[in-house]
């Protein structure tokens, strides 16, 4: 007999479902991008639209070396799993991020490579590979790529990401 899991707090269920989904773009405030359908590498979920207790193993760093991003993009955005409850992709930026935030969705970013500035509700980090970035539903936000490469996140939304909750702010109104 199998036993049950301890019930979860909104804190550890955030942390264990959510990862930050880093929607680098130009610098203006238009729109950012959305992300492609992942191709047919072997990193790629099984299901893009996987049932509740569906789950997902893989590797970003193998995601990056099958799927690099290009020397002319900004932003490349690659989706690993999506059920109702969360969106995890894997995003490979040299670009900027402009203020916005999610009225419904809580994010969680680790980065695995690069560094860069996040802005969290009128406060700056000089973020690199190994840091994590909470950031609950309605907080302003941003990011600045700077130095060499690429910064390279793992990145989910809870619940389910829909791309009509990603709001522009205003960078004079921060």
């Amino acid at each position: 007999m199998r036993t049950p899991l301890p019930p979860t707090t909104p804190i550890a269920l955030l942390a264990a479902t959510s990862l930050f989904a880093l929607s680098a773009c130009a610098s203006t405030q238009e729109r950012c991008a959305e992300p492609q359908p992942a191709g047919t590498a072997a990193a790629a979920p099984a299901s893009a639209h996987a049932g509740r207790n569906a789950f997902f193993l893989g590797n970003a760093r193998e995601v990056v070396e099958k799927k690099p991003i290009g020397p002319d993009e900004k932003t490349k955005f690659v989706p690993l799993f999506e059920n109702a409850d969360h969106t995890v992709n894997v995003i490979q930026t040299r670009g900027t991020v402009p203020l916005h935030y999610h009225a419904e969705h809580d994010e969680l970013v680790v980065i695995l490579e690069g560094s860069g500035t996040f802005y969290v509700e009128g406060q700056t980090r000089v973020v690199k590979a190994g840091d994590v970035q909470v950031i609950p539903r309605g907080v302003v936000h941003s990011y600045v790529h700077e130095g060499p490469g690429v910064t390279v996140v793992v990145s989910t939304f809870s619940p389910k990401f829909d791309p009509k909750d990603r709001i522009m702010v205003d960078a004079k109104k921060p």
